[in-house]
């Protein structure tokens, strides 16, 4: 990706953000040679009275580290208000940008997969993040919480993997303390592009739920970005029939109806089991992993 940035006054910086003005991105896919341009129009102001940064017309944005590619486009006027660059979002209208899609040599599937596990990465998680109704977060986080959940498959746990919902996952190594949640299952990953407002950080089933704005969601929106079929009769490629069935509990209390509809909030133990009668004798009711620590910004949870 190269860049090209006309002068526009004083540059603004905001948490991983620099703004320079109008630009001009140009995508090249090294193998094929295929590019497409992205034109960044908007303009950036900075309220010297407040500390905030305004932005309205079209903004791409990327963060001013890394490599700096882009995942998100806005249209509209809004804000990220000092001092903590909460985002305001105003009448500004998002959309989600895979560059990696913009290039390919044909538009990436985003339809779940329907194979039996194990299941990996999306090859495109920002086009997954799109399909999941997800945007990804530019703002201060207003909500910190974890959820954990457990998917069994004929009595055998199948594992969420490490960087869902992370454009670009990056394994920073181990992390502490070892035994307590995302670092008890091993090395901690992290995003080189880009956060969606669920991912996951280790393969310990933790998922974090991190938005930069107010919002539900969901358990189905979470397998979206995964790319894996859940229903009310399947997760991927197991569905009900011939003494199988597909149950969903929350701590312990089987849910009826779809559980993609199941809202994620803090410090839920989901389990997600199929199999024949013997497999729903015992289902995960608490989370004995170690939580990361207390929710921020939920319903009567403190300010993050």
């Amino acid at each position: 990706m190269t860049g090209k940035h006309p002068s526009a006054g004083v540059p603004t910086a905001a948490l991983k953000f620099s703004f320079t003005g109008p630009s001009t991105i140009t995508l090249r896919n090294t193998t094929t040679g295929r590019t497409a341009t992205l034109d960044s129009s908007g303009s950036v102001s900075f309220d010297t009275t407040t500390g905030s940064v305004v932005f309205s017309g079209h903004q791409i944005w990327f963060w001013s580290t890394g490599k700096r590619v882009p995942f998100l486009s806005t249209d509209g006027a809004g804000r990220l208000d000092a001092p903590d660059f909460v985002l305001s979002p105003g009448n500004s209208r998002a959309h989600v940008i895979d560059p990696c899609a913009l290039v390919a040599p044909s538009p990436p599937s985003t339809k779940p997969v329907t194979t039996p596990a194990p299941w990996r990465l999306p090859a495109y998680a920002l086009s997954q993040m799109r399909y999941a109704g997800l945007t990804p977060v530019i703002g201060q986080l207003v909500r910190h919480d974890h959820v954990h959940v457990d998917l069994i498959v004929n009595g055998k746990k199948i594992t969420i993997p490490a960087g869902v919902g992370l454009a670009e996952p990056v394994d920073r190594g181990p992390c502490q303390p070892v035994s307590v949640g995302d670092c008890g299952a091993g090395d901690l990953y992290t995003a080189a592009v880009a956060n969606s407002p669920l991912h996951t950080h280790g393969s310990s089933g933790l998922i974090h739920v991190e938005p930069d704005r107010p919002g539900t969601y969901t358990l189905g929106q979470f397998f979206d970005e995964w790319g894996v079929r859940l229903s009310s009769s399947c997760i991927g490629g197991y569905c009900t029939g011939n003494g199988k069935e597909l149950r969903a509990f929350v701590d312990g209390h089987r849910v009826s109806g779809d559980p993609r509809n199941i809202v994620l909030t803090d410090h839920q133990e989901i389990a997600i089991v199929y199999g024949g009668p013997r497999d729903f004798g015992s289902v995960p009711s608490t989370y004995k992993g170690g939580w990361p620590g207390l929710g921020c910004g939920g319903v009567g949870e403190f300010r993050c």
